[in-house]
């Protein structure tokens, strides 16, 4: 390091001492007799918290002068109170509002007249700023879902729109001070695809028994977090999830985190909370499939019928009302064995009922991922071919489903 660097680095360092210093120590011209006097006042810190102590030191220019100087601090039930020569003390009460409190002086002079100068010291109070675990006062309510995706509870939709996230806030402990949130909201289509997600910024906090200096605090944590939210007073107890649509069978997402833009610390991504609720959608639905066939058993096979390579089914689906997945079995009618849905004739095809077992929807519902389309399976259909004797047929088939 060249010696112009090191030189700078002390010229910083200096510099750093000196700022500190100044914020510990102020100076203030007292008028109080017919001699003027500068007196220098002294903290022994630059921030305070809730329960520390303060020590505050005055040094007089002239001692020989008769005026008595006593400090005082703005802050309610705080009295500094000497306990040397020119020394004094005072606690900062656990229920004190953070802030900025002056320190003023009160001279009485030898004629007994009073005086009060603000002056440029000043106590700076701050909350402590710890992160509390969520799971001591957070809820979500009157449901509880679950935190497993694939075991997400299943609720109507009015119980979903009534869900919120609850704040006990006498279950935050003592000394943790303000609660920054962020909730995020996910919406997972049955299909899987997934819906953008929404997000909300809350604040909470332990109560502080006095209903004004709760709201003092409130819009002081407000004002800290500017433009990010927009929080109303009844929101420190609870919070409506915001939902902005609920597609049938969809999973909701609830996650809950401490906002570290807002809390100054190490993210601990293990103090949170996610529960997920499924939309309870209609027990029947309707379908359209397409398929390619392939019959494996005709009950007239002497009879012959040219069958095509496709088959269309309008078909209905049983829905399970807990999970929201479809049952293996559907129901269907429509046109099969031909070559094109509108190709229907002598010979070419005909109109079926079905009754289809899917193997893969089986191995959805065992919590096996598999493309939800797809369909792979066994199908019985009593089959009706244009001017020929109608037949059971029972057939494999693959397809999509929409």
């Amino acid at each position: 390091m060249s010696k112009l660097k090191i030189f700078k680095c002390i010229l910083f360092f200096t510099a750093g001492i000196i700022n500190v210093q100044a914020q510990l120590k102020t100076s203030i011209l007292i008028q109080s007799t017919l001699e003027d006097e500068r007196i220098d006042i002294s903290i022994d810190k630059s921030v305070y918290f809730p329960g520390d102590t303060i020590l505050l030191t005055i040094q007089r220019n002239d001692s020989t002068t008769a005026a008595a100087v006593i400090p005082s601090l703005s802050i309610e039930g705080t009295i500094l109170k000497s306990i040397g020569r020119r020394k004094f003390a005072a606690f900062i009460p656990q229920t004190v509002t953070p802030g900025l409190y002056p320190i003023s002086l009160r001279v009485t002079d030898s004629e007994g007249r009073r005086f009060r100068y603000e002056t440029d010291c000043i106590i700076s109070v701050e909350e402590y700023q710890d992160v509390e675990q969520i799971s001591r006062y957070v809820s979500i309510i009157p449901e509880v879902g679950s935190n497993n995706i694939r075991t997400a509870v299943t609720l109507d939709r009015k119980e979903v729109r009534n869900l919120e996230v609850q704040f006990q806030r006498d279950s935050i402990r003592l000394h943790m001070g303000p609660q920054f949130l962020r909730i995020t909201t996910t919406i997972l289509l049955r299909e899987g695809l997934a819906v953008p997600s929404y997000e909300r910024r809350v604040v909470t906090y332990r109560s502080h028994g006095n209903p004004n200096k709760d709201r003092a605090m409130f819009i002081q944590y407000r004002t800290a977090y500017g433009p990010y939210a927009n929080i109303r007073p009844e929101e420190l107890e609870h919070v409506l999830v915001p939902v902005d649509s609920l597609p049938d069978w969809a999973i909701l997402g609830i996650h809950i985190e401490p906002d570290y833009a807002i809390k100054i610390g190490a993210v601990d991504r293990s103090n949170s909370m996610t529960q997920y609720f499924r939309v309870r959608g209609p027990a029947i639905e309707l379908g359209f499939s397409l398929a390619v066939p392939k019959v494996l058993y005709d009950t007239r096979a002497d009879d012959s019928t040219q069958y095509g390579s496709y088959s269309a089914m309008v078909r209905f689906y049983f829905i399970n009302s807990e999970t929201g997945n479809r049952f293996p079995v559907s129901a269907g009618i429509g046109v099969f064995g031909v070559n094109s849905p509108v190709d229907v004739g002598i010979g070419r095809g005909g109109f079926a009922l079905s009754m289809f077992l899917d193997l893969a929807e089986m191995v959805r519902i065992v919590n096996i991922d598999f493309t939800k389309k797809i369909n792979i399976g066994l199908e019985l259909a009593p089959f009706l071919p244009i001017e020929k004797k109608g037949r059971l047929l029972l057939v494999a088939q693959a397809g999509f489903s929409f």
